[in-house]
């Protein structure tokens, strides 16, 4: 009896452990975009990247795709930077995106300390097989300072 328990405690305290592991990409606070070679699942080259830009009166936004040559799983990065004077936002950053051809998203991260060069890495997120149809434009609402700032940013598809 004692041994099906400690058993179930143990398999419970795994799956606590991987689910926290987990969670903890989702949420910490995050400071820099990688390069964008690192950006491809598996090590893998990419046949094509799409990329976003935009900007408003206190940020500067970037979203970027990449897609495996070869096909395989898409790898969506959305970064932004604080353009005002001073040092970058703390406490409680929230998010929400959502373009014609890209996946959706939402999100919050409490920033305990002002990231180097005032940059976020909102989200870094590889998705199932996904094949892009047309380069449409990027809605991103940020909201900070305690709700009490927000801006919407028009991200377009930029040249290549």
């Amino acid at each position: 009896m004692y041994g099906k328990r400690a058993g179930v405690v143990g398999i419970s305290m795994l799956i606590a452990a991987l689910l926290g592991g987990c969670a903890e990409t989702e949420t910490p606070e995050r400071s820099a975009a990688p390069a964008s070679e690192a950006a491809v699942p598996n090590g893998q080259a990419a046949s094509s990247v799409r990329e976003y830009t935009g900007s408003g009166e206190a940020w500067t936004a970037r979203y970027a795709m990449y897609i495996p040559e070869g096909g395989g799983k898409m790898r969506g990065r959305l970064t932004v930077h604080y353009e005002e004077p001073g040092s970058a936002p703390t406490g409680e950053l929230k998010y929400s995106y959502y373009g014609t051809d890209i996946e959706s998203g939402s999100g919050t991260m409490d920033v305990k300390q002002s990231p180097a060069e005032a940059l976020y890495l909102l989200r870094d997120l590889t998705t199932t097989e996904y094949s892009p149809d047309e380069a449409g434009t990027v809605e991103l609402l940020l909201i900070w300072d305690e709700g009490g700032r927000t801006e919407t940013i028009r991200l377009e598809p930029k040249e290549t």
